[in-house]
């Protein structure tokens, strides 16, 4: 009996334990079912949570407030308390939330005044932003050279108005800076040449004891205008990234393939190519042997042929330039001129190419009792182009030692000088020779300018070429005893500018308005007004013979010879007897 009723107790207590169990479920399929208000939380690791994970976590939320589990309750409560706390005491006080940064630094922990310091010691330290093409680093600047301002105050406030956002994983402030626009054009137009890059048209090298050809490239120049707008437009971006890649605009050579002229190229590098450079003045010329690797450099393809790589040819002539420019005078070879020549040569196919050296002003002392006029006949210029070259000198009071400038003697010879040929003149003797290829070829007495009207000492060239021209002096009208406005000049060559528009040169005989010729027509004595007068028959001669740019040199007990053949003819004169003179044309 006793075990009987010890059963269905046992069958009671297992009921009652179902029955609560599945309360609990009830219970906790309710609390899934019933709707949980959302909570804003102002964090960065909420806002990107899944929306599974903050599901999961309204859900232990809601368990933790339906919970029986009173030490649950007690957690939840104590962390709520310590988050309003932790919340609480920068709002009370006023400071920035923890991991905010402004401009690289943090500024969390800080009031708005202290992150306002803060920032503009950061902004005052060595920031630099790298300026980039293609991710190599052309040059650094500052924010100021950029004129770059910030509003440290608005970065403060910023950085506090982001409330919770740092946490846990930090946030940046967004600079609050603007660009001069006058100090970026600036910077940029300082950085073109450095960006600039010339095509590369394509071309030819020495390789293997073979010319071979090389593919042209493209090159580049900076896009001003893009770059000032994308800095203007986001400056801050480009401080943040403390980098700004700079836009440029590509440069198409004009030939890619070389391969069609290589045949050209070669024949002109097996001549041997020679540069020579040409001093008119002393009548010296260099010559210099280029190496078939160095010329192929200078070679490229053009649109019809084989022209000149302009840059490198330039750069081999400033080399032989620092050479040039040491000596007395000092001398160079003009890198326009020199691949205007070059260009030539390869049009001709010509490998000896000849260029110009010119001359570089130089210092003079002044000497005991010289003049303006005196400076200009020793050193062979015209005393108005030495006047023009120094403005601040006071001509009426010179003084021994002073250092006056004399220009360059190129402008007296702007064509292009005839190597092979030169006419001196000996004022001194009145007498001309002349050379070609060194072989004197005339030899005869003239009458240069009287003392009131001298000819110019000085290296000079032949510019013009009339088989008639005029002439005019009011001297020369009293002197001749007539009323006369002009006279008539055979076969003249003018050589140099007196004044503007009026050119002394050679000529034969001069035929005066009342029918008489000048001298009685022949040459005895200096009898012009600064013209080289020769017997008509042989004034002819030289006037047949001299091309324009032929050099003439005239010589004087003041300018002596420059060149070796100045030289040669004045010891030449000097053998003969100068004291004839014909009388008659």
């Amino acid at each position: 009996m006793e075990q009987a009723n010890e059963l269905p107790k046992r069958r009671s207590a297992n009921r009652a334990r179902d029955r609560q169990t599945a309360r609990q479920k009830r219970r906790l399929a309710k609390a899934d079912a019933r709707p949980v208000p959302i909570l804003d939380f102002r964090s960065n690791w909420l806002n990107r949570a899944s929306s599974a994970d903050a599901g999961r976590l309204l859900r232990a939320m809601s368990w933790l407030f339906s919970s029986r589990q009173p030490l649950a309750k007690l957690t939840f409560f104590v962390a709520l308390a310590i988050l309003i706390f932790f919340v609480g005491s920068y709002l009370f006080t006023g400071r920035i939330f923890p991991n905010v940064y402004a401009l690289g630094i943090p500024v969390g922990n800080m009031t708005p005044e202290e992150a306002s310091e803060a920032i503009l010691a950061q902004w005052q330290s060595d920031i630099t932003i790298d300026f980039t093409v293609n991710g190599e680093i052309i040059r650094r600047v500052t924010p100021d050279e950029l004129g770059m301002t910030v509003d440290v105050d608005e970065m403060a406030n910023a950085a506090r108005s982001l409330g919770l956002s740092g946490i846990p994983l930090g946030v940046d402030v967004a600079p609050a800076v603007s660009v001069n626009y006058g100090r970026v054009q600036s910077v940029l137009l300082d950085m073109t040449e450095l960006i600039y890059v010339l095509p590369y048209e394509a071309g030819y090298k020495w390789s293997g004891g073979k010319l071979v050809t090389v593919p042209g490239r493209q090159g580049r120049h900076l896009d001003i205008s893009a770059s000032i707008e994308e800095l203007t437009n986001d400056p801050a971006r480009v401080l943040l990234e403390r980098r700004f890649e700079l836009p440029t605009i590509p440069l198409m050579a004009d030939v890619m393939d070389s391969s069609p002229f290589i045949e050209e190229a070669l024949a002109f590098l097996n001549g041997g190519v020679r540069l020579n450079g040409y001093d008119p003045f002393v009548n010296q010329m260099i010559s210099w042997q280029v190496d078939q690797k160095t010329a192929a450099e200078w070679l490229i393809a053009g649109e019809n042929g084989v022209a000149v790589r302009r840059d490198a040819f330039a750069a081999f002539i400033k080399r032989l330039n620092q050479d040039l420019i040491l000596g007395v005078p000092k001398r160079f070879i003009d890198e326009l001129d020199a691949i205007e020549e070059m260009e030539d040569a390869l049009t001709t196919n010509n490998s000896n190419v000849v260029m110009r050296i010119r001359l570089l002003p130089q210092p003079y002392e002044v000497a005991l009792k010289d003049t303006g006029y005196r400076i200009g006949r020793k050193t062979g210029i015209p005393y108005q182009l030495i006047y023009e070259a120094n403005p601040n000198v006071d001509w009426s009071a010179l003084t021994i030692g002073q250092t006056i400038q004399i220009p360059s003697r190129d402008s007296l010879l702007p064509e292009p000088p005839v190597p092979h040929k030169r006419i001196i003149v000996d004022i001194e003797s009145q007498w001309l020779v002349a050379f070609e290829h060194n072989r004197m070829v005339f030899s005869w007495a003239i009458s240069s300018g009287r003392e009131t009207a001298p000819t110019y000492p000085g290296i000079f060239q032949i510019q013009q070429h009339k088989a008639t021209a005029y002439g005019s002096s009011f001297a020369l009208c009293n002197y001749a005893g007539t009323n006369c406005n002009q006279w008539k000049m055979s076969w003249f060559m003018g050589i140099y500018e007196v004044i503007p528009g009026l050119m002394n040169g050679f000529h034969g005989a001069v035929e005066l308005p009342n029918g008489n010729y000048l001298g009685g027509g022949g040459v005895y004595e200096p009898s012009t007004f600064g013209c080289i007068m020769s017997l008509n028959d042989n004034a002819e001669q030289l006037f047949r013979w001299a091309e324009s740019g032929t050099v003439v040199e005239i010589i004087s007990n003041e300018f002596e010879p420059e060149s070796d053949l100045g030289r040669f003819a004045l010891e030449y004169i000097s053998t003969i007897d100068t004291d004839y003179r014909p009388i008659s044309a």
